[in-house]
C-alpha cells in the first residue's frame, strides 16, 4: 500500500488509472527457450521492460541488407520484441519471487517457524493466479494469516524491529534477550509516512533506534515487490496481505508515534484511513501517548539535486478534532504532479539507505569472521603511523545528498 512498492501514489488512489492486463492467447514460451532464441541480451532488455504494459512493437526492416552479425543482433531483438506484456509480466513475476525468498532468506529462524513458508508458498500461488488472469482472484486468507503469524513469532517479532539490525544481531550470542529489548525500545519511537515515501523515516528510526514499517522485518520483505502486477490495487490478495502488515504495525506501538507528511493530510491516504484509526484506539486504551505530526514542506535544490524537503511544523495530535484540524495537502493535479516526483526521488533514496545497510553488514560480517580467526594474532598499527593517501584509499562516498546525510 506503499508508493515506492508500485511506482504510484502511497494508497493507490491517484495512480494513473490502471488496464487489467488481458488474458494470454496462447501459453509463454519459458523463459530458457527465450534466451535461447533470442540472447541474454534479449531478456535484459525485457526484464528492464517489464513494467511497461503495452505490447512492444517490432522495429522496422533496415533500409539495405544487413551484414551477418548485425542480421543476428536483429534476429535477437525482434523476437525479443515479439513477446507480450503477459510475457514480460511472467517474468517480472519470477524475478520478485526470487527476491522474496532471498529476503527471507536472510532472516535465518523465519524458514523454520511452523507453517510460514507453506503460507507464503500458498499466497505466492494467489498472486500469480491474478497476475495470469489479469484481474484479482478470490484471496486466500489462511495463507495470509499463516505469513502473519511467522513475522510475529517470539523469535521473529518482525513487526518490532528493523529487518537490517535483525541480520546483522541474528548470529551473536544472547541474541534472544537483545530482541527482546530492542523491540520493546523500538516500538516506543515508531514512524509513519504520507505521500513521501519513507527515506526520511527509516533513517530517523535508524538513528533513534526506532520502527518503520517499510525497514520492519515484515514490511521490508515485501517492500517494493509487484509480482507482475501492475499496481497492488490489481491482487485483492496483495492489498490485503498489505493491508494486514499496517494494521498490525501500528497496533504493536507504544510511547509517542511521529508521522512524516508532504504538506498535509489527504483523506484517502493511509495514515488517514487505516493507521490513524488504530493510533486513536490505542491512545484511548493509553498504550500510545500521542501521535506527533510533522509537515514536510519542498523546494528545489539550487544545484540542481533532487527536491529538498524541509520539516516546517510539528502538531500534537490526541483526538480525531485534532486530526481533523491538521493541514491538509492541496491534493489538486499539480500537486499530484509533484508528489510523484518526490516519491521518485526519495525511492532512489530508500534504495541509497539499503545499499549502505548492505555495505555495513559486509563489512561487519568480515570483522567478526576475521577476529574469529586470527583474532589473537591480530595487531593494529600505532597511531602515529601516517594515514593512507588518497589515492590508496576507497572512493568517495557518492551518498553525501541522501536524507539525513552529513
Amino acid at each position: 500500500m506503499r508508493t515506492h512498492r508500485h511506482g504510484t501514489d502511497r494508497d493507490g488512489t491517484h495512480g494513473p488509472d490502471t488496464d487489467r492486463a488481458r488474458r494470454a492467447g496462447a501459453p509463454a514460451p519459458p523463459l530458457l527457450a527465450l534466451q535461447r532464441s533470442a540472447g541474454n541480451a534479449a531478456v535484459s532488455r525485457l526484464v528492464a521492460d517489464a513494467r511497461t504494459e503495452d505490447v512492444v512493437q517490432r522495429s522496422p526492416e533496415p533500409s539495405r541488407p544487413p551484414s551477418r552479425t548485425s542480421q543476428k543482433s536483429e534476429d535477437s531483438q525482434e523476437s525479443a520484441h515479439s513477446m507480450t506484456a503477459v510475457d514480460r509480466r511472467k517474468i517480472k513475476f519470477a524475478q520478485d519471487k526470487a527476491e522474496l525468498l532471498g529476503r527471507v532468506g536472510r532472516i535465518e529462524v523465519l524458514k523454520n517457524v511452523p507453517g510460514f513458508m507453506s503460507g507464503l508458498d500458498a499466497f505466492l500461488d494467489n498472486i500469480e493466479a491474478d497476475m495470469k488472469a489479469g484481474q484479482p482472484t478470490a484471496v486466500d486468507g489462511a495463507a495470509i494469516d499463516r505469513i502473519i503469524d511467522g513475522f510475529h513469532d517470539p523469535r521473529v517479532q518482525g513487526h518490532r524491529v528493523q529487518y537490517s539490525w535483525f541480520v546483522r544481531q541474528q548470529g551473536k550470542e544472547g541474541f534472544q534477550g537483545a530482541l527482546d529489548r530492542v523491540a520493546a525500545g523500538s516500538t516506543e519511537h515508531g514512524h509513519l509516512w504520507s505521500k513521501m515515501n519513507s527515506a526520511i523515516p527509516t533513517e530517523d528510526a535508524s538513528v533513534g533506534h526506532g520502527v518503520v514499517l517499510e525497514a520492519s522485518i515484515q514490511g521490508r520483505i515485501f517492500d517494493g515487490l509487484l509480482f507482475g502486477l501492475p499496481t497492488w490495487s490489481a491482487s485483492d490478495a496483495l492489498a490485503a496481505l498489505w493491508k494486514r502488515l499496517s494494521t498490525t504495525y501500528v497496533q504493536a506501538l507504544t510511547g509517542t508515534v511521529t508521522a512524516h507528511a508532504l504538506d498535509g493530510t489527504v483523506g484517502s491516504s493511509v495514515l488517514s484511513t487505516l493507521e490513524w484509526p488504530e493510533l486513536r484506539a490505542s491512545i484511548a486504551d493509553n498504550r500510545v501517548d500521542g501521535l506527533s505530526f510533522v509537515v514536510y514542506r519542498s523546494r528545489e535544490d539550487p544545484s540542481g539535486g533532487p527536491m529538498i524537503l524541509e520539516p516546517v511544523e510539528t502538531f500534537q495530535v490526541r483526538t480525531q478534532d485534532e486530526f481533523d484540524n491538521l493541514p491538509e495537502a492541496p491534493a489538486d493535479q499539480s500537486w499530484r504532479d509533484g508528489q510523484r516526483v518526490i516519491d521518485q526521488q526519495q525511492r532512489a533514496a530508500l534504495a541509497d539507505i539499503h545499499s549502505r545497510e548492505d555495505e555495513i553488514l559486509a563489512l561487519d560480517e568480515f570483522v567478526s569472521e576475521l577476529f574469529r580467526r586470527h583474532g589473537r594474532d591480530l595487531r593494529f598499527r600505532d597511531t602515529r603511523t601516517p594515514p593512507n593517501t588518497r589515492s590508496q584509499s576507497a572512493r568517495e562516498s557518492p551518498r553525501s545528498g541522501s536524507p539525513g546525510g552529513a
